[in-house]
């Protein structure tokens, strides 16, 4: 059966002959006294059809013609769009503005790559439309960009044809013309900033190692005249120590940022907020003591203190702020270190407010938006007074971002400022969910598989289980878990705890492929999965893998114990 497309094209093109045959424009098809002769009565209803067809297709938004794919590629037919687009009146002006060829259509620039795309359609891809752009030259000489998407059609009646659907894009190139443009300029503009910062901190941080450097060699000048003067030499000493701190406090910080771009993620270990910060205080003191300033530090309000965190970058991030705080504070000055915890939990996991405050000698409305950027300092230590290289607050940016945290900061020139960091932490249990009672109870045990792939998790929980009582047998993927299944003997295992997130296998086909043991015995041993986010879709896919109940992370021992007494009968075995 003919396609219909070669249907249509072969009536269009029909009575697109018969018009010209008898001498008839095709723009008269809309005069009101059409038809001015009577279509031949054989074909009467194929011409009306034909008729039809062409009206409607002048009323779709964008061009259609039809040209013959040949060497000459002569063109047989335009819509209006296509004449508009062209700035053309008439069908004529059309064919005499391009030769009456499809080559005509295309600027020259362009010719050669349309050619490429329309032969690959015809011999590679004739199923699909073929996509090229392409500019034209229109009447008036204006040049504009248009979306040609084409279509090679062969039959016997009309002959090797391409019908083609043009859209006008010059809008849309204009656009993503703009849009380059806006992308260019503010790349530019993001590497002058680049290269002003870095001439700024390199202006800053020579003229500020200078300064101690200079220290040095003078108080060593001094020194050797008065080499006699214990007490004055003595008193030049400690002027070169103090500036060789300046030094090294600089490096260091240079050094820390370079470390802070290139580590990993941080690293949870048990740790003691509230000790964690009163060392960063102890270090301190001594430094606000000798300017006399109000040094106070408030954690009373703290329930949980014991969390799991990187404890160094933790002790990092605080220093940074508090030696920032002491640092820009001028003598007889005041700075406080405040730590909140909020009462409301979700998961074992608590939310905690550092607030460093001071009176120091602030930081200007304009400075506050570039002032966690890296080598950004509002004036130099000439103009501040004060030693170092703008570093601080990057590094404690740099972390609180690394912990997933925010940090915020509301200060004022002579009036100090105020930096408040608010963070989450997984909390240590504060004692065990279990009296003595229960672990006599238990101490039994079940032998448990335990599946989890993060080392740390692994061995908290390994720990924790084995306290209760439980034999635990860690695992560190799903791919060991069957392995183990399968060499057990039935009674090796009473159950499984099985993350579900895991490399090389992960839990809801290590469950699903142990369910298809051969022994029954250990295709029928209850699983229990442990996953730090599921959603209803992974519950349901874990329950139609064979796992028999699904819990979150982090643990919750009620739950957990629970759901092994239904499961198991362990209390009553």
């Amino acid at each position: 059966m003919k396609g219909r497309q070669s249907y249509l094209i072969e009536h269009i093109l029909k009575f697109l002959r018969w018009l010209e045959n008898e001498g008839l424009a095709i723009e008269e098809i809309y005069a009101d006294e059409w038809p001015v002769r009577s279509f031949p009565p054989a074909e009467e209803m194929k011409f009306q059809e034909a008729c039809d067809i062409i009206r409607f297709i002048d009323e779709i938004p964008g061009g259609f013609l039809i040209y013959r794919a040949a060497e000459e590629e002569q063109l047989l037919y335009a819509n209006r769009g296509v004449l508009h687009m062209f700035r053309c009146s008439t069908m004529a002006e059309f064919k005499e503005l391009t030769g009456n060829t499809f080559r005509g259509v295309v600027c020259s620039e362009d010719l050669e790559r349309v050619e490429k795309s329309i032969e690959k359609q015809v011999f590679e891809s004739r199923k699909n439309l073929d996509y090229v752009e392409y500019r034209i030259r229109r009447k008036d000489g204006s040049v504009c960009w248009v979306e040609d998407y084409g279509h090679f059609v062969r039959d016997d009646a009309v002959g090797d044809v391409f019908y083609v659907f043009l859209g006008d894009s010059s809008e849309e190139r204009s656009r993503q013309q703009e849009e380059q443009k806006r992308l260019l300029e503010e790349a530019l503009e993001k590497a002058n900033m680049a290269v002003k910062a870095k001439n700024t901190f390199l202006s800053n941080i020579s003229h500020d190692m200078r300064t101690p450097l200079n220290a040095i060699f003078g108080f060593t000048s001094l020194a050797k005249l008065n080499i006699d003067r214990t007490d004055t030499v003595m008193g030049y000493l400690d002027q070169i120590e103090k500036a060789g701190h300046q030094l090294l406090d600089m490096i260091t910080k240079v050094l820390d940022v370079s470390a802070l771009y290139n580590a990993a993620g941080p690293t949870e270990v048990e740790c003691d907020l509230c000790s964690v910060v009163q060392d960063v205080y102890d270090f301190l003191y001594p430094q606000a003591k000798e300017k006399s300033i109000s040094f106070t530090l408030d954690c009373d309000s703290i329930v949980h203190s014991g969390i799991y965190a990187d404890q160094e970058k933790l002790r990092q991030l605080i220093l940074s702020l508090a030696n920032n705080a002491v640092t820009y504070t001028k003598p007889g000055g005041r700075v406080s270190i405040t730590l909140t915890e909020e009462e409301a939990m979700l998961d074992d996991f608590a939310v905690y407010h550092l607030v460093v405050a001071d009176n120091g000698i602030g930081i200007g409305e304009e400075y506050l938006e570039s002032i966690f950027e890296p080598f950004g300092r509002e004036k130099n230590s000439t103009l501040s007074g004060v030693h170092g290289i703008g570093l601080g607050l990057t590094i404690a940016k740099s972390i609180v971002d690394m912990m997933h945290g925010k940090i915020e900061v509301e200060s004022a020139v002579n009036k100090g400022s105020t930096f408040t960091v608010n963070l989450a932490f997984r909390v240590q249990p504060l004692q065990d969910d279990f009296g003595k009672e229960d672990i006599a109870v238990f101490q039994a045990g079940l032998r448990i598989l335990l599946v989890e792939d993060n080392d740390i998790n692994r061995e908290i929980e390994t720990e924790l289980l084995e306290r209760i009582g439980f034999v635990i047998d860690p695992v560190e993927n799903g791919r060991i878990a069957l392995e183990r299944m399968e060499q057990a003997s039935a009674g090796d295992y009473d159950l499984i705890i099985m993350d579900l997130q895991m490399p090389v296998m992960n839990g809801w086909e290590a469950a699903a492929a142990i369910r298809r043991l051969p022994d029954p015995a250990l295709a029928h041993i209850p699983i229990i999965s442990l996953s730090a986010d599921i959603l209803l879709a992974d519950r349901r896919r874990a329950l139609e893998c064979g796992i028999d109940v699904c819990l979150t992370k982090p643990m919750e021992y009620d739950a957990l114990l629970e759901s092994i007494e239904k499961l198991t009968n362990w209390r009553n075995s």
